[in-house]
């Protein structure tokens, strides 16, 4: 039985993580390492989270000096789960969602076969809509992507800042639309190489490892899940959404509290944006080069 680590980053908000962390304790995976990274919070939750958790052996506690972002904060988790406690398999969770389902991970693990390289459950989200799959890509080829990832970074900035002045315009139509396409797709599991999982809870598989060491860091936070599939695809690895288990996620708790100003949102998505469409163009030996060397 392969041993998994469930890696939990934390940033500020600490009684969420509290209440995610105890609430893996319903999960029956016997293998399991939990490990929380706080990514250098500036209030006290490093302090509240060592007081809470430092007699149970079980928890393993982890500090960024600053806030690294969501894949630089999740990569220290990651190093640390496969080269310190050997766990082949690495489960992300947000600190906003909380595990329901005590055979999680074991159907997750179930489900796994060779060629996939991340798997995701079902995610019930507190309004109610399905956020997995997050989407499947349709366009067929590599010109098409470039195309797409450079017409939505022209659109970006005007987009953020229209939804700044008048959201009630974008939530609308998304709520509609998103909770149409997410519920026609959450009662199979769907297999594919194009298959864009919700970055709130996924499990990165052996395969995953074998090609790349940890998360892309070249981002500080939006567009990790679509990174992740330019990635599997790269080296022919396939996603897998399995609608047979769930997670709930509370849904922006995280991502609120890690900005003090309305403007850094817009720039940490136009910067993944740029990445997004950077990375397409890349073949996987420079990718591994220009971001994955030790």
């Amino acid at each position: 039985m392969d041993k998994v680590a469930i890696i939990v980053l934390n940033y500020l908000n600490y009684k969420d993580t509290i209440e995610c962390i105890e609430s893996i304790a319903i999960d029956q995976y016997p293998l399991k390492e939990i490990i929380i990274v706080d990514n250098g919070s500036t209030n006290d939750s490093k302090a509240k989270l060592e007081e809470m958790f430092r007699n149970n052996d079980e928890i393993h506690l982890l500090a960024n000096d600053k806030n690294a972002g969501f894949a630089r904060g999740n990569n220290l988790g990651i190093r640390y789960a496969r080269d310190i406690l050997g766990c082949s398999f690495v489960l992300l969770v947000n600190n906003d969602t909380i595990f329901k389902d005590p055979n999680m991970i074991t159907t997750l693990m179930g489900a796994y076969e060779p060629g996939v390289g991340v798997l995701g459950p079902r995610i019930l989200a507190a309004d109610g809509p399905e956020q997995n799959p997050a989407r499947v890509m349709v366009r067929g080829n590599l010109q098409q992507h470039l195309y797409y990832w450079r017409i939505r970074l022209k659109q970006s900035c005007l987009y953020q800042s229209l939804k700044r002045l008048r959201p009630n315009i974008f939530r609308k139509k998304k709520k509609k639309n998103g909770k149409i396409a997410r519920n026609n797709l959450a009662f199979k599991s769907i297999t594919s190489a194009n298959l864009v999982l919700h970055g709130s809870c996924f499990l990165l598989t052996t395969d995953y490892f074998k090609y790349y060491p940890w998360l892309f860091p070249g981002t500080f936070l939006f567009y990790e899940e679509a990174i992740l599939t330019i990635l599997t695809g790269k080296v022919g690895l396939v996603k897998k959404f399995v609608h047979t288990t769930y997670i709930f996620h509370k849904e922006h708790q995280a991502t609120e509290m890690s900005f003090e100003h309305k403007n850094k949102k817009t720039e940490y998505f136009t910067d993944s944006l740029k990445m997004a469409n950077e990375i397409y163009s890349l073949n996987y030996k420079t990718l591994i080069e220009l971001y994955f060397k030790p």
